[in-house]
């Protein structure tokens, strides 16, 4: 039983038979559940299609910070509408994304504050997208509360060997910082989010990240249809292929595949909300 807790089915330049095919795929897998992330307004729109399709598929709802230039207030009340779909587990993915979008830092900061609030005041956890900018990243996220212990109030305890603790329902996604900083954000109440890097030869950051966080502190990913996972790396990346990252995880940590597999499906059933 595996989890991906961030994929793309609804991902634009897909068919209607092309997604019917990946859905085929997914259920001859392993895959137990995926997280629909979206970007847009359309994405979330589709995501939530896919999830009233799919039981085992689940969505989330946000503009991604290439929007931060094209959105206005009417695409923010749709995402908050959207938000109450039974099947839109989280808001996302949100953040900021200074390799791409050098000339828009401003407009960025401002759609990210504006959606953690709208995720705090729903009480939904949160899927991060951060890209050259982890201070600032962080920055936000504390001052506008997504780390509070109020928030943390309104969800279920993260187990932990050492004692239960608080449980922000902050995803990193795709964490692409230092172990150091990966350290300080589960201090914080984040989630780290892992995926076709921790594979890669030169993948050795996100390696260090594996081996020095808490398996409870960490999720399983692919962002298909982008960065597939070695061996299939350079081809598009697809939800099944979270095997590989599992797998690679089990030999970071020292723990069986299977219990790897336990643990981070259980790990993305309790951030999520979902009931097994």
């Amino acid at each position: 039983m595996l989890f991906d807790a961030h994929t793309h089915l609804n991902y634009e330049k897909y068919s209607d038979e092309e997604r019917k095919q990946i859905a085929e795929e997914i259920e001859a897998s392993d895959l137990a559940y995926i997280i629909d992330a979206s970007d847009s307004v359309a994405a979330s729109r589709q995501a939530l299609r896919n999830a009233e399709d799919y039981s085992w598929c689940y969505a989330t709802v946000g503009l991604h910070p290439s929007q931060a230039s094209y959105y206005n207030d009417a695409d923010l009340e749709e995402i908050k509408k959207l938000a109450t779909h039974p099947k839109a587990v989280a808001i996302g993915e949100i953040g900021l994304d200074f390799y791409y979008g050098k000339d828009n830092q401003a407009e960025q900061q401002e759609l990210f504050r504006k959606q953690i609030r709208i995720a705090n005041k729903l009480k939904m956890p949160i899927v991060v997208h951060s890209r050259d900018a982890h201070k600032l990243t962080m920055d936000i996220l504390t001052e506008e509360g997504a780390f509070s212990e109020e928030r943390k109030s309104g969800f279920e305890k993260r187990p932990s060997p050492s004692g239960d603790v608080g449980d922000a329902r902050v995803q990193m996604h795709c964490f692409s910082g230092s172990a150091e900083l990966a350290e300080e954000y589960i201090k914080l109440g984040a989630t780290i989010s892992l995926g076709g890097p921790v594979t890669f030869k030169n993948g050795k950051r996100a390696v260090e990240v594996v081996r020095r966080i808490p398996v409870e502190f960490l999720l399983s990913e692919t962002d298909a249809p982008y960065m597939a996972p070695e061996p299939l790396r350079g081809r598009p990346n697809k939800p099944q292929y979270v095997e590989h990252i599992v797998r690679r995880m089990a030999i970071i940590k020292g723990i069986e595949y299977t219990e790897a597999a336990r643990i981070l499906t259980e790990n993305g059933c309790r951030f999520f909300n979902i009931k097994r």
